[in-house]
C-alpha cells in the first residue's frame, strides 16, 4: 500500500507566493485579522501573518484564500 508523507498530506496549509504581489492558503480555518497592512489567518497547524500595503481579499472560497496587494512578509506564529 502506498503510504503519504505527513508533509504531503492535504490537512496541511499550503501557501503559494507569485512574487511580493500574491499569495495563496489552502486548508485555512478562518480570518482572524483583517487590514490594509496586516492578514492573520489561522490554519490547523498555525497562524499565519501577513504584512504588507493595500492588502485585500481577491477571493475566498471553502478552502483557499487568494490575497493581492504589495507583500513585504510571511510568517507562521503560534
Amino acid at each position: 500500500m502506498l503510504e503519504i508523507s505527513s508533509d504531503l498530506q492535504v490537512n496541511q496549509p499550503t501557501v503559494t507566493t507569485i512574487g511580493n504581489t500574491f499569495v495563496s492558503i489552502e486548508n485555512y480555518l478562518s480570518i482572524l485579522e483583517y487590514e490594509n497592512d496586516l492578514i492573520r489567518v489561522k490554519t490547523k497547524a498555525k497562524t499565519i501573518k501577513i504584512l504588507g500595503d493595500k492588502l485585500l481579499l481577491k477571493y475566498i472560497t471553502e478552502n483557499e484564500i487568494g490575497i493581492k496587494g504589495v507583500i513585504y512578509s510571511i510568517e507562521y506564529v503560534d
